[in-house]
């Protein structure tokens, strides 16, 4: 594992553990069950969001009132290094599982990291956030009436380096950079004329649909590693599936 996280040019050192055989939440103590939520948001969220004052903890990327692209800190380094890490040591990376624009990516839930994520990060800070920046009215816009889709994806010269412009399938995209061993990338935003990046465990907030057609700019060199989340109302998920099923 450590050769992984070393070519990544990242680093991720296990914790001494007495036990004789380690499980996987052992080495990675972002999926431990063990740890209550309280405890896993103290060493895993940043200390800037966790006031929820969120007109002094997030800004506008670019003009402020015009590029409904808000960006602030969201997670730890510990965080992003350990999704990372676990990313790559599972190594069950898919390159189809979109069929207009696919990424070289792993939804986390195959991590065993969907259900603390939704509820740690998305539930308790984002979703308000969005609610709050963008004064969004009506209950389907309240945490316990939200589900994303969260997969990490990672683009490399060799493989996958950019993704083309495209409209996401949410109604806002949260995306979080987990590293910045890299050079070029982030994600541009056409019409806003806008370049995000982020440094490590930093996120931005973006209307995923009609307005905000955007692309990963190429990387020459290393790998970028980003955390997105699809956020959609669940009714709205709830009778998509209706409708694909009477087609």
């Amino acid at each position: 594992m450590n050769k992984v996280i070393q070519n990544a040019g990242l680093s991720y050192v296990p914790p001494v553990t007495q036990k004789t055989h380690q499980t996987i939440e052992d080495i990675f103590s972002v999926i431990n069950p063990d740890m209550d939520n309280e405890e896993w948001k103290e060493r895993f969220v940043s200390s800037g969001i966790k006031c929820k004052e969120y007109d002094l903890c997030i800004d506008e990327l670019g003009h402020k009132g015009f590029s409904n692209i808000f960006t602030g800190h969201l997670l730890t380094k510990e965080f992003c290094k350990q999704a990372i890490a676990l990313a790559e040591y599972k190594n069950i990376w898919t390159t189809d599982r979109h069929e207009n624009y696919p990424t070289t990516d792993v939804l986390i839930g195959d991590l065993g990291l969907n259900a603390t994520y939704e509820s740690n990060v998305l539930r308790e800070y984002i979703y308000p956030a969005a609610k709050h920046m963008w004064n969004l009215e009506g209950k389907e816009w309240d945490s316990e009436n939200l589900c994303s889709e969260t997969f990490l994806v990672k683009y490399r010269p060799e493989a996958q380096a950019h993704l083309s412009l495209h409209h996401d399938s949410s109604q806002y995209t949260c995306v979080v950079a987990l590293n910045e061993e890299f050079e070029g990338g982030g994600t541009f935003f056409h019409r806003q004329k806008l370049v995000s990046k982020g440094k490590t465990g930093s996120f931005t907030l973006h209307p995923g649909q009609i307005t905000h057609r955007h692309g990963a700019k190429p990387v020459t060199s290393g790998i970028r590693y980003v955390l997105i989340s699809f956020v959609n109302p669940m009714t709205e998920v709830e009778n998509y599936k209706v409708s694909v099923k009477e087609c």
